[in-house]
């Protein structure tokens, strides 16, 4: 199972917000560049980066500091967060991210989001974010009423193979991972599953490693990394 250190970016910071809540942040670095180099050098192979100023306004971006990311550090970087058209996607990965992670155009624009995936294959994940069963998009501030079973099962016949699933009442909670919640996931769907939300400590993580033989594929480690509760160099079998 891969372990993916995250960083969101807001306002050129490295933040962390609680349940998706864009008031509710804390600051974490002023220099995202140097935490991404830290991860790699603890051996992170791979590195999540939310650009939450573009998920909440498609208009702001950090994308200059996420392509610094990429230039500096050889660890493969996913990209998501405001990414609304073909655009968004061909230029991250011209700037050489490693996979690209949708969420609200599979919602909004089903028609664009097949075509991206036929276009540029495996290089696309989707990000389906769930509260209360339901898939929530554009930085989690809209319900769609759409049950993410359903959701999951369309977007694989649409040639989704991996996907970034956020129990959203957890994440930035420490509060622990639901493990119920990904095991009837994992069990109801045949899709490579990364983890995000929730984490809280190195027991979280053994107990998703339980499930990859069913699909778990990864999992997405923040605020546990920040916060001390998790040391990366271990659990990455440094």
């Amino acid at each position: 199972m891969i372990i993916i250190p995250a960083i969101d970016l807001m306002d050129g910071k490295v933040v962390r917000l609680k349940k998706g809540i864009k008031k509710d942040y804390k600051v974490y670095s002023d220099n995202p560049v140097e935490v991404a180099k830290k991860f790699y050098n603890l051996g992170a192979e791979r590195i999540h980066i939310v650009d939450l100023d573009a998920a909440f306004n498609p208009k702001h971006s950090n994308f200059d500091i996420i392509r610094d990311i990429i230039d500096a550090v050889p660890s493969k970087i996913e990209v998501g967060g405001g990414i609304r058209g073909i655009e968004d996607v061909e230029r991250y990965i011209s700037a050489g991210a490693y996979r690209i992670i949708i969420g609200t155009m599979a919602v909004k624009e089903p028609d664009k989001f097949g075509d991206i995936i036929d276009r540029f294959g495996d290089k696309i994940i989707a990000g389906v974010d769930i509260l209360n069963g339901f898939v929530h998009i554009a930085g989690w501030v809209e319900d769609t009423k759409i049950e993410y079973l359903n959701f999951l099962a369309k977007i694989k016949d649409m040639g989704i193979k991996e996907v970034i699933i956020t129990d959203i009442k957890r994440d930035g909670m420490l509060s622990g991972v639901d493990v119920d919640f990904y095991r009837d996931v994992v069990y109801r769907t045949d899709l490579k599953i990364i983890v995000s939300g929730g984490i809280k400590d190195k027991t979280d993580i053994e107990k998703l490693k339980n499930m990859e033989c069913c699909g778990v594929f990864g999992v997405i480690i923040g605020k546990a990394i920040y916060e001390k509760r998790i040391d990366l160099h271990n659990v990455l079998g440094g």
